[in-house]
């Protein structure tokens, strides 16, 4: 009879372990998604001096949209608050690049970087998850 209380401890806590990996691999692939769409901006940033293009609207509506997806997953695991200041920095590149305001859209693409390395580092799997 102990034998399958053990067995059910065992199989308990490789179920958690194996959520916390999943949350892992979600946070990890949704922040790392966002940080190579800046990437992609930047890189047209750096080539054009006119902002207010249709490649740059179309780059940050990919932006946008990938991480309103993302967003929705990650809400699972996080307060949404705890998240939300990279689509307020989204919002404010859509009016940036309509004003043609460079600068202004360089700060917000170092932002949301910044943003999504320090998320990287609160959010996902740890041993305190676990327990």
């Amino acid at each position: 009879m102990k034998v399958f209380h053990y067995v059910n401890f065992v199989f308990i806590f490789l179920f958690i372990i194996a959520i916390c990996v999943l949350e892992d691999v979600a946070v990890n692939n949704s922040l790392n998604q966002v940080k190579r769409d800046c990437y992609e901006i930047e890189q047209v940033l750096a080539t054009s001096e006119n902002i207010n293009s249709m490649e740059m609207s179309l780059l940050v509506d990919n932006l946008e949209y990938n991480w309103t997806n993302n967003e929705s997953t990650l809400c699972y695991m996080v307060n949404h608050k705890s998240i939300q200041e990279i689509g307020t920095e989204i919002s404010k590149m859509k009016s940036y690049v309509g004003n043609n305001d460079i600068d202004a859209l360089k700060v917000s693409i170092s932002s949301i970087k910044y943003y999504a390395d320090n998320y990287l580092h609160f959010m996902g799997a740890n041993v305190h998850n676990i327990l």
